[in-house]
């Protein structure tokens, strides 16, 4: 999970200055270039998983648009073991300096975002994330800082992700504890700084448009392990029938809760974030009483897939990389791969529109933005002028015999979208 915020740095502003100094020269030559920011050392695996997946989209596209060659172009954002800031401006600037690119994939973590969008936005040039997901990226809220209208203050809206935002995971539960666990009281507790509360708001209109009522919300503050006995006592006189822990962390240690419900609440369903999904620390906290908690993650699990296309995806991919046996929880590589799809299709539209000469970086931005029910392996897509997808999938993970199983995709867009 990839949510967390930064302020710009002198550095990134230095940065911008420079390159705004100076346009870059014309395209020429019959060469396209795709590039990609990711945590490539940082990540390891992970970041390896995604970039394959890029691979596998453009070398689908047998490396040509019209009568230009499709290259892809990767760039490593990692300092210091962690993805950076200062070195995702640092690549971006040099994407910019390339006439060939057109269009980028990534960043993949929220705190690279802020500064490469800034300087992204300068030149138009477009950028598709799979997995950045803090709100502030596109959304305005008070603790934002910067507001996404300073980082895309000097053209269109440049950035556009495939992953919802982390407030859409209270959509997504509200509609799974209604529809599918049947419950119409739950009790909240927030962990998570800034951002749960909106986590917290979307469960509890999107709940009370499904007929439920949250009959409690409290601040909780996180420990090691914290104290809910007084929260689940106000819980269950209540009447609540479910408690949604809101956390962003699993050092947050909210699955403790879970473990104290046992003798505390026994028999309440127990709903959590994506901070819980894939990682131990959650199991270990709820001890015996793990089985059974429910929680939303931002991608969806494509190798689970029944659609024939998506198969026939999957299995191009571990065929390309047969060394991969299981891509586990890197939910966001088939994400990747719809986000290069999802760019040469825009470009591909584009160079409709300039009679197949080279289009410029703003015609293919608004060929993004205006890319309307692409159909993905992940989900079909449009984007809000945020840069949003108006359509998400979210997943429902389940603790099964001690393990993290995956439930299905549930649908995460705006009622009435």
């Amino acid at each position: 999970m990839t949510r967390v915020a930064g302020l710009v740095s002198l550095l990134v502003l230095t940065v911008i200055a420079t390159a705004c100094q100076s346009a870059p020269p014309n395209p020429v030559g019959d060469e396209i270039r795709i590039a990609a920011d990711l945590p490539l050392t940082a990540w390891g695996d992970t970041a390896a998983s995604i970039q394959q997946a890029i691979e596998l989209a453009i070398g689908q596209q047998q490396g040509h648009l019209g009568r230009f060659r499709v290259v892809y172009a990767p760039f490593d954002d990692s300092n210091g073991g962690i993805p950076s800031q200062a070195m995702g401006v640092q690549n971006v600037n040099q994407m910019i300096g390339d006439p060939r690119v057109l269009g980028m994939i990534g960043p993949l973590a929220s705190n690279t975002v802020y500064g490469e969008i800034q300087v992204a936005n300068a030149y138009n040039l477009v950028m598709l994330s799979p997995s950045a997901t803090n709100v502030c990226v596109t959304l305005a809220a008070s603790w934002c800082d910067p507001q996404p209208k300073v980082v895309r203050s000097e053209g269109p809206n440049n950035y556009f992700r495939i992953a919802p935002p982390e407030s859409v995971q209270g959509r997504a539960m509200a509609r799974y504890a209604a529809h599918t666990l049947g419950v119409q009281r739950v009790a909240a507790f927030d962990m998570w700084p800034d951002e749960g509360a909106l986590v917290i708001q979307n469960f509890k209109e999107e709940f009370a448009r499904q007929g439920g009522t949250l009959v409690l919300e409290r601040k909780i503050a996180p420990g090691t392990p914290p104290d809910f006995t007084r929260f689940l006592a106000d819980a269950r006189a209540d009447g609540a029938q479910a408690i949604y822990a809101v956390a962003s962390q699993p050092d947050d240690h909210a699955c403790a809760a879970a473990a104290q419900a046992t003798s505390a609440y026994p028999g309440v369903y127990f709903l959590a974030t994506d901070a819980a999904v894939g990682d131990s620390t959650c199991l270990d906290d709820a001890h015996a009483s793990a089985n059974g908690i429910v929680a939303t993650f931002d991608a969806v699990d494509v190798t689970q897939s029944k659609d024939p296309e998506a198969m026939a995806v999957v299995k191009a991919y571990r065929d390309a990389n047969p060394k991969i046996k299981d891509i586990g929880f890197n939910s966001y590589v088939f994400a990747a791969y719809d986000c290069a799809r999802l760019l040469l299709d825009a470009i591909s539209r584009a160079l409709q529109q300039t009679g197949g000469s080279l289009p410029t970086r703003l015609q293919v931005l608004t060929a993004v933005a205006q890319t309307q029910g692409f159909k993905g392996v992940t989900g079909t897509y449009s984007f809000d002028s945020n840069g949003d997808a108006t359509s998400p999938l979210m997943s429902i993970y389940r603790v099964q015999d001690g393990q993290w199983q995956y439930v299905g995709p549930i649908d995460a867009r705006a009622s009435g979208s």
